[in-house]
């Protein structure tokens, strides 16, 4: 596959992301995410570097749309994780010879690592945040649990590392086989459409 078609590959994951959960948990107001499908799609299938790519298209969209730097900017570093930890998880974990069994523990196993890394990772930088006056951050999907919680935790940061979890779970579960069944029928079309390229030339 050659870069360029990867690299708009990548553009294009990026965008169907940040489409996907502006229509998700901005419009619809779901408790999910649902921002790293084609993020991990993009990592299962060509590696984890091009999984950033789509990271920095996302926001590159998200910028343009807003025409409007924000410190809520630093969820990147979620999007990074999330594409780092699909593809070498793949690379690393899942072979070729695996069973269809033994390829779908192995993705509960990714989408409970995942929730833990994105619960961490986004509750630090919500910390962060909350601790910047100039910054007001208003989340529906966990704006809930923390009001519901936020009496049972002495430590603010543990508060939004935890209020996480439950709604994590839920969406690396969804993303994580989204991403594998987005990955299997690109590699399985691509395939075939090649085939048809050599065949007939």
């Amino acid at each position: 596959m050659s870069p360029y078609l990867l690299i708009s590959i990548s553009i294009l994951a990026g965008l169907l992301d940040y489409l996907i959960c502006d229509l998700v948990a901005w419009i619809n107001h779901l408790p999910l995410f649902c921002d790293t499908i084609f993020i991990m799609a993009i990592s299962f299938l060509a590696g984890p570097w091009w999984g950033i790519l789509a990271s920095f298209a996302y926001h590159i969209f998200d910028f343009a749309l807003t025409r409007f730097v924000q410190l809520g900017h630093l969820y990147i570093l979620c999007h990074f994780l999330a594409a780092l930890t699909a593809g070498y998880f793949k690379m690393w974990f899942i072979k070729k010879t695996d069973s269809s069994p033994a390829i779908f523990l192995k993705l509960i196993v990714l989408s409970i690592t995942l929730c833990l890394i994105m619960s961490i990772s986004g509750g630090i930088i919500n910390f962060i945040l909350n601790n910047i006056d100039a910054y007001n951050e208003a989340s529906s999907q966990t704006d809930f649990l923390t009001f519901l919680w936020e009496n049972k935790f002495e430590s603010k940061l543990l508060l939004l590392i935890a209020v996480r979890i439950p709604i994590n779970i839920a969406d690396r579960l969804i993303s994580v086989f989204a991403a594998w069944g987005i990955y299997v029928l690109f590699k399985k079309n691509y395939k075939a459409s090649s085939y048809k390229s050599v065949s007939s030339s």
